[in-house]
């Protein structure tokens, strides 16, 4: 009987623990949300908005038209193309990244602290832009994995913007989003 009772106290404690987490998480992922819509309302980010960007690095029908010798031109024209479209993803994509990097230093003005390091938009700027050489060079196809990593940080970024402009007092977002508007139409 002791035994029992201690089992249904564990299985109550298990069950107690998972419903906490997941009530917890789901709080946390809709304060993520309302983050990403606040920084959304600032900046447009339509190089982290594109989310087919794994096809655009897959290799598989390429493979698959260079397999057959006579669709093997059509295959090189894919692999001009796909360069084409990955170097302008890739250069939207850093534009995004230094959009973020002029909000966090405008949230650093206004005493906003960050989580991330403040080096980490100059390396994602610096993976990016080496991605772009390699990728105009070698192609597309070669760096599937970097360039997922790659947007992997510019999304860390992402998020702590968000979060961070989340932390701005309600009472000075219209002055910080005149200034950031002012700071768009000096640099842009």
């Amino acid at each position: 009987m002791i035994e029992l009772t201690v089992l249904f106290f564990i299985g109550f404690v298990i069950v107690f623990a998972g419903l906490y987490t997941l009530v917890r998480s789901l709080r946390e992922s809709a304060q993520n949300e309302e983050c990403s819509s606040e920084l959304l309302q600032l900046v447009e980010l339509p190089g982290l908005g594109f989310r087919s960007f794994s096809l655009l690095f897959a290799d598989s029908d390429y493979r698959m038209l260079s397999a057959e010798p006579r669709l093997l031109h059509l295959a090189r024209q894919l692999r001009r193309d796909r360069r084409r479209i990955a170097l302008k993803w890739l250069r939207s994509l850093r534009r995004d990244v230094l959009s973020l990097w002029r909000l966090r230093r405008l949230l650093a003005k206004y005493d906003v602290t960050q989580g991330v390091r403040e080096e980490l938009p100059t390396t994602i700027v610096a993976l990016i832009s080496s991605l772009s050489l390699c990728v105009f060079l070698l192609g597309p196809f070669a760096f599937a994995h970097v360039v997922s990593r790659g947007r992997q940080q510019a999304e860390v970024l992402s998020r702590s913007c968000g979060a961070a402009l989340h932390r701005l007092p309600k009472s000075r977002w219209a002055e910080f989003a005149e200034e950031w508007r002012m700071n768009r139409v000096t640099v842009g």
